[in-house]
């Protein structure tokens, strides 16, 4: 008897409606969610913040002049000088209450949130904005179109296919190749085919054409989002975070506006790249390595910054006794397996997309204009004082010198990290890591930083790395908000906001402290 009840509940029947019934609870616990976040204040209130986004994201800031947005009745009206400021304060505004609203949800010993449900609530807005915070959306699109058109986008830029597309990419894009893996450029030949494609577009493509394309962006980046939070909990538990650390990691990775803003509302394809990243990484926890090194090559075909998780997993594979240098052929034998799994895998996706490995001869691309690169902004300062001086032929061997120097000594500080951390630490390590490329490479936007910041939590961060980290993601998204107004001319509301900015933060992070080290705990006189 005992057998038959076995059997019968691994029959394909039981199994069936043993998946159905655990999608629905799964369903009816995320709407319990999602209803008790409702009705917390502080919730609304960062809904409100998005919601004011959405708004201000008609702007020129944000949209393109080519946008067909503009054509709608009444709208603009908000290309005006006018207009334009009043895009600004409102979107300022929204990025307060936003802010407000997230620092006051820091979790506490008294209250607990569910920050998952917190992020659906604060990115449904944004869903329906245009690309925000950044213009990138625009360039995936016109490259998806260009490999739609059988033009390898490895080797010219989208000026190559005159038209909606290209007319929608800012500027300094326009000639340049696509510097991102086969995976994310595939992806983008996808949605674009997906929106409209070869049926509905002429050959130059539509401006609506164009825009839903750079819309539909957003589809791989939720994806990648919702992979971080379903992730990133098993991540915090296999380094031993407790409830309360749990907490604390999803408030500051999940529900961080930083990662709404940029990974949400600008549909960055870094967000896929990250998702997939802790996905592999989730499984490397798990101890299913061979999936792990597969998905870490996947994660490579979307943007290349993910090949470094494949050294963690590597030593994620290696049992307890063999976590020394002195074991250093089965640390080799393991990483190499690790390796030829993943390279196998991103090889694989290469191929299989028909773009090979151009992206090889575009990995200069994103450097190629001024950023707020470290090293970007002593280039720029050194030129600055050679060129009054008349040396105008030494920018570009000056640019090269000191991007090289910061290059190697990024490498060097990674290498340092892998002899001294990886071997015990390895999800520190990846974190760690990501955060030095990004600072110490040729180019950096704001989003960059979520490559190894969204993994912080999974560290057992001390209170002091946790307060660096909340100052800057704050700094980062009032940064965007200000450049914003500045790119609308109306700069003068963005320097008016800093003060109110400059109070909010500094009241936050005083009680916040405060509460820290009268909470006791030991890390926090680390």
């Amino acid at each position: 008897m005992a057998g038959d009840r076995v059997r019968d509940l691994e029959s394909p029947q039981a199994l069936r409606l043993s998946s159905r019934a655990a999608l629905r609870d799964l369903a009816t616990d995320a709407l319990a969610a999602l209803g008790a976040e409702w009705f917390d204040p502080m919730v609304r209130q960062g809904i409100l913040g998005t919601i004011l986004l959405v708004v201000g994201s008609f702007s020129p800031a944000f949209l393109p002049d080519a946008s067909p947005l503009w054509s709608l009745p009444g709208l603009g009206m908000l290309h005006t000088p006018v207009g334009t400021a009043f895009t600004s304060i409102v979107a300022l505004a929204g990025v307060w209450l936003l802010l407000d609203a997230w620092l006051r949800l820091r979790p506490t010993a008294s209250g607990r949130h569910d920050f998952r449900a917190v992020l659906a609530l604060w990115s449904a807005p944004l869903l329906a904005a245009p690309p925000i915070f950044s213009q990138d959306a625009y360039s995936y699109a016109a490259q998806g179109w260009l490999v739609s058109r059988g033009v390898d986008p490895y080797q010219v830029g989208p000026a190559a296919l005159p038209g909606s597309f290209a007319d929608a990419v800012s500027r300094v894009w326009l000639y340049t190749p696509a510097p991102y893996g086969p995976l994310s450029l595939q992806i983008q030949r996808i949605l674009v085919d997906a929106t409209g494609g070869h049926l509905l577009a002429p050959a130059a493509g539509s401006p609506l054409h164009a825009y839903l394309a750079a819309l539909a962006m957003r589809v791989p980046a939720v994806v990648g989002v919702v992979l971080l939070a379903a992730c990133l909990p098993g991540l915090i538990r296999h380094v031993g975070g407790t409830g309360v650390d749990l907490d604390r990691g999803l408030w500051l990775a999940v529900a961080n506006p930083l990662m709404i803003v940029h990974f949400v509302g600008g549909a960055h394809n870094d967000a896929l790249m990250v998702g997939l990243m802790v996905l592999a990484l989730w499984y490397g926890a798990k101890g299913r390595f061979v999936t792990a090194a597969v998905l870490v090559g996947i994660a490579t075909a979307a943007k290349q910054p993910a090949a470094l998780a494949g050294l963690a997993v590597a030593f994620m594979f290696l049992p307890a006794a063999a976590r020394r240098w002195s074991a250093w052929r089965e640390i080799l034998r393991r990483t190499a397996t690790t390796a030829a799994i993943a390279l196998g895998a991103f090889a694989a996706v290469s191929l299989l997309t028909g773009l090979g490995f151009g992206w090889l001869h575009a990995m200069a691309v994103p450097g190629s204009v001024p950023t707020i690169a470290p090293s970007s902004l002593v280039a720029q300062a050194v030129n600055s004082l050679v060129l009054q001086w008349g040396y105008y032929e030494w920018g570009g061997v000056i640019t090269g010198a000191i991007e090289t120097v910061f290059g190697l000594a990024t490498v060097g500080f990674i290498a340092w990290m892998a002899a001294r951390i990886a071997l015990h630490r390895p999800i520190r390590f990846v974190s760690w890591g990501l955060l030095a490329a990004a600072i110490g490479g040729a180019a950096l936007h704001g989003w960059y930083l979520l490559w190894g910041g969204l993994l912080l939590p999974a560290t057992r961060p001390s209170p002091r790395l946790v307060r660096v980290a909340v100052w800057v993601s704050v700094g980062m998204v009032v940064y965007y908000g200000t450049d914003l107004s500045i790119r609308n001319g109306a700069g003068w509301a963005g320097i008016v906001a800093l003060v109110p900015f400059a109070l909010l933060m500094l009241r936050h992070d005083k009680a916040a402290w405060r509460t820290s080290l009268a909470a006791g705990s030991p890390a926090a006189s680390r």
